[in-house]
């Protein structure tokens, strides 16, 4: 009998395995393929409360479904007649609305309260991961492109969020960061956000909690869950069996199939985005940007550049479409001054992954009611690196025996059903 299973070996998974076994439990992590297969790898790495924010929000509706008529947006909602996905689809509806998206927003600042906190004590454990503090860059042509972010910061600040943020004009934003081309008029610069690299982080996290006891299991997927007399039973492909007292649920977007035999039903879909890794020549970026025009991120890497972009609902399948990453190379290209992919180098391959989306933007966390020793710990979205170190936290209290305090309410896993 193991003391608790995390189901899922993404980022929030380890971080969860991670807290768990660090107050005494007997932790094993259960893993379908690999360790950051999912949607973990291949985002920018970026750690940004400045950026926390429901993806539903006022006119996010209106844009998306315009995004649909264009073969190239950044967010594009298609039109579906599948039960699941209208279900979803309805409630994001209702919470564009100002009001949902200021709860939202409050949530988002209270979790996000240890999210720094924790990712500095896990280096001071000795957990290896390449990070940089350079803070986050949104960059903009001209002012119009800057109003949603200098907006979003103003909700932040009323929501008690303690980060500064610099207006910056054209020549101060080339000094801070040279790698910038011409067309930026102006910028932002939030001095409290960093990104890392994921699969660094991944990798470090898994290598720190299997030196201290936690099995991780790759290629054992989780199949079936089932109550038994002293937790839960899981079974794996293949035929064999596990017995937990404490399951938590941290699958990303296949959270939801998993838990759809126990009667549980996760408003929670999977959103396609892409990113390609590209080393490159000219003058690289220092600084992780955020391209406002295009709503793309570039993260700089010790390996290289890296470009993510797109939310595509519902994502179907991880296929990598050659054109959508030649348009996130066109995309970036206008913003930066002399850095290009090598020349004569084919497009990279890139990569596409499902991001687990929430119609609220907030991920789902906390206890199944009815359901003791069951936890949910996904639908964190494209915030996924950013807020798993505060994840990880709450939901080993939570497996502790520990009451879900008041400001992870807004998080409760069924408040959408």
């Amino acid at each position: 009998m193991t003391d608790v299973a995390v189901v899922g070996a993404g980022i929030v998974g380890l971080a969860c395995a991670h807290e768990i076994a660090a107050r005494g439990a007997d932790v094993v992590v259960l893993e379908g393929t690999g360790v950051g297969a999912g949607a973990s790898r291949g985002n920018t790495g970026w750690v940004v409360p400045s950026l926390s924010m429901p993806l539903a929000s006022p006119g996010m509706l209106a844009m998306g479904l315009r995004a649909a008529l264009k073969p190239h947006g950044a967010l594009v909602i298609r039109p579906s007649l599948e039960t699941g996905w209208v279900r979803w689809l309805w409630q994001f509806r209702r919470n564009c609305r100002p009001e949902a998206f200021r709860r939202g927003v409050l949530a988002l600042v209270e979790l996000n309260r240890l999210t720094l906190s924790t990712l500095d004590r896990w280096e001071r454990e000795g957990i290896q991961f390449e990070s940089h503090a350079t803070g986050m860059l949104v960059v903009a042509r001209d002012r119009r492109g800057l109003a949603w972010f200098s907006s979003l910061h103003e909700e932040l600040r009323r929501a008690g969020f303690e980060g500064t943020l610099s207006a910056l004009d054209a020549a101060q934003a080339h000094e801070l960061e040279p790698a910038l081309s011409d067309a930026i008029g102006c910028a932002l610069h939030s001095q409290v956000d960093r990104h890392v690299q994921p699969e660094s982080l991944l990798g470090g996290l898994a290598a720190h909690i299997r030196e201290r006891g936690v099995r991780i299991r790759e290629d054992a997927q989780v199949v079936a869950l089932t109550r038994s007399a002293s937790g839960w039973t899981l079974a794996l492909r293949g035929g064999d069996r596990l017995e937990a007292a404490t399951v938590v649920v941290a699958a990303g977007a296949a959270s939801a199939a998993l838990l759809a035999p126990l009667g549980v039903r996760l408003a929670l879909i999977g959103a396609k985005g892409y990113s390609v890794d590209v080393r490159g020549e000219g003058l690289a970026p220092r600084t992780a940007l955020y391209l406002s025009e295009p709503k793309l991120g570039i993260s700089p890497f010790e390996g290289g550049v890296r470009i993510a972009g797109v939310f595509e609902l519902p994502g179907r399948d991880t296929s990598v479409s050659l054109e959508r990453i030649a348009h996130l190379l066109a995309d970036a290209r206008p913003y930066l001054r002399s850095w290009r992919p090598a020349a004569e180098a084919p497009i990279p391959a890139g990569w596409a992954g499902l991001r687990p989306a929430t119609p609220d933007g907030l991920p789902l966390l906390g206890p199944l009611d009815g359901m003791p020793g069951l936890l949910v710990a996904s639908g964190h979205g494209m915030l996924g690196v950013t807020l798993a170190p505060a994840t990880g936290v709450a939901i080993a209290a939570m497996a502790d025996g520990e009451p879900v305090p008041a400001e992870l309410e807004p998080f409760r896993p069924l408040r959408a059903a």
